[in-house]
């Protein structure tokens, strides 16, 4: 993963939306990781950005929940096959 935002312990607008970009290799097809937002798999609900660059070299998701944010601590985690979870809290409010 090379970005995360917000980071870990951060403030998320209550407007915005939840990021994380991987990089990846020449020839991909599909994404393996999985983002987790408070325990629910969100992967599928997320928008993909593919980076513009020939091959593409980097695949963003973006997420925010129908009906916007609560407000309070909430926990992000992006599993990928063979690694452990990478989990981290961030606000919004």
């Amino acid at each position: 993963m090379i970005v995360r935002s917000p980071e870990p312990g951060g403030e998320l607008p209550s407007g915005a939306a939840l990021r994380v970009a991987f990089k990846v290799d020449p020839g991909w097809e599909s994404l393996a990781a999985r983002l987790l937002v408070d325990g629910e798999d969100v992967t599928e609900e997320c928008g993909q950005r593919i980076a513009g660059t020939h091959p593409p070299s980097r695949v963003e998701l973006v997420y925010s929940p129908p009906g916007g944010w609560a407000a309070g601590t909430h926990e992000a985690a992006v599993v990928a096959p063979g690694e452990r979870p990478d989990r981290w809290t961030f606000i919004t409010g």
